[in-house]
């Protein structure tokens, strides 16, 4: 076996199958997870996935290979030697770049699901931002994942801020690579449940940290679907952020998007906020004053300029602030008469070159579109290549039109691929069907890139799950 050097690290969240809210904070019964990880170096990777549970102590979940390009995936309760019940944390090291993007369901006993970034062990900080804490609003509730990245004891303070009221818990003591649940109904003073009662958090560490939050019902026999998304550390920040799919009523599923934008700087902001539809035209900019350091702001597509944006419209959302801010996109809709939602992170930059680890193409049920933005100052052409984790087989296509600053793309269903907005540069589109993917996106200008996963209702093989999406990862 080729030896691995641990040179490129990335952290994730584990649960393995049988976890219950006691214990993770989710409802019901039947959780786990898996994790895409993505070569996105030059040469051959050897990929090695450790866990830790929560008083630190490590379990090896083996070595896996991919090609450039290609994904490695490991299934917490298949290839990790732990028990039913585990729920913990990871370190993912490889002797080539790696990106990671992890999905936590309880396929089995519900239709939950929820996908997030895995944290590069360069981007770990003291200090974490999380801009959408919710304790019983709606019915809904977020729970925050949160790991010491050191090897050293980490001592961490987690703050929430709702309806300009601070509200705190304090770990001391956390093992090196270990996590804790921080939950919004156990602070001091005790914060309030129930409709109204949602803000943001911000989590102090005496040593670097790195996070995940997953948003979902307070209370169910099993859990009906799922929200997850990463946390942001201070270089996220930006005072122009991009938000590449944002929508208003759209389709018959009727998906309504929601954005919160969070100050993680010093002093007071001003937000403004521009939403940008496919095909032409824009709305706002819709504008939130003096909002205070570590709070939020929401941007509600219905409610945006007491009702303007059409219904049924679609496309990608600019940000542009007074200091620097980051933002998370809540998106729900209804899909065979269930409540379909997820979350992804909105950008502060983006690049030209953009992995992505996981791309389903009517895939165990699922079938993931790719929404790419053009976040820089040039018009250019989108190509996206795929390659299949268990076979050969690849596609390369690019658009037909460049894609205007400020403005998006999307391909989903290749086998349906449309020949009015895309080019097939090599391999045949049909052939992809059942393939899982890493895919990479490139342009000449800067782009930002999500990956929205759902089950693919046109094919006989659609599996109901929830949607999810994450972000791509800016190589340069």
């Amino acid at each position: 076996m080729k030896k691995v050097f641990p040179i490129f690290t990335v952290i994730v969240l584990l649960i393995v199958v049988g976890v219950v809210v006691a214990q993770s904070g989710l409802p019901g019964s039947g959780w786990k997870s898996g994790q895409t990880i993505q070569n996105v170096g030059s040469a051959d990777a050897q990929i090695v996935l450790t866990a830790y549970d929560m008083t630190g102590n490590p379990f090896t979940c083996g070595t896996k290979s991919a090609i450039p390009g290609a994904s490695a995936n490991f299934l917490t309760d298949v290839d990790c030697q732990v028990n039913a019940g585990f729920l913990g944390s990871a370190v993912v090291s490889a002797d080539q770049p790696i990106a990671a993007v992890v999905n936590v369901n309880n396929k089995g006993t519900g239709l939950a699901s929820g996908q997030y970034q895995g944290t590069d062990g360069a981007d770990v900080a003291t200090t974490i931002s999380f801009p959408l804490a919710k304790n019983d609003h709606n019915g809904r509730t977020t729970t925050f994942y949160v790991q010491n990245a050191s090897n050293s004891t980490n001592n961490i303070d987690a703050t929430f801020s709702i309806n300009g009221v601070n509200y705190t818990k304090s770990y001391t003591g956390v093992p090196a690579n270990a996590m804790v649940i921080v939950s919004p109904t156990d602070t001091t003073p005790t914060m309030p449940s129930g409709p109204g009662n949602f803000g943001s958090l911000t989590v102090v560490g005496t040593q670097p940290l790195a996070g995940s939050s997953l948003e979902h019902q307070t209370s169910a026999p099993v859990g009906e679907n799922l929200q997850a998304s990463k946390a942001f550390i201070g270089t996220d920040g930006a005072t122009e952020v991009f938000c590449p799919l944002y929508r208003n009523s759209h389709t018959s599923k009727n998906q309504i998007t929601g954005a919160q934008v969070q100050n993680v700087s010093a002093g007071p902001v001003d937000i403004n906020f521009t939403f940008n539809v496919v095909g032409g035209g824009s709305y706002g900019p819709y504008t939130e004053t003096n909002v205070a350091p570590g709070e939020s702001a929401n941007f509600y597509a219905p409610t945006l300029g007491g009702g303007a944006i059409p219904t049924g419209t679609y496309g990608s959302a600019v940000i542009e602030s007074t200091g620097s801010v980051v933002a998370v996109v809540n998106d729900k809709g209804t899909s065979d008469g269930n409540e379909r939602v997820t979350t992804y992170a909105c950008f502060g930059t983006g690049g030209t070159l953009v992995n992505v680890p996981q791309a389903k193409e009517h895939f165990g049920g699922n079938t993931t579109g790719i929404q790419v933005q053009n976040v820089g100052n040039a018009d250019t052409y989108v190509t996206l290549e795929y390659k299949d984790t268990f076979s050969t087989k690849s596609l390369t296509i690019k658009t037909k039109n460049m894609v205007a600053p400020g403005e998006s793309v999307n391909v989903v269903n290749l086998y349906l691929l449309p020949s009015a907005v895309w080019d097939v540069t090599s391999g045949v589109p049909a052939d992809m069907v059942n393939t899982l993917n890493g895919v990479v996106v490139t342009g000449t200008s800067d782009l930002a890139v999500i990956a929205n996963e759902s089950s693919n209702g046109d094919l006989a093989t659609a599996s109901n799950q929830d949607t999810k999406n994450f972000e791509g990862f800016s190589s340069n």
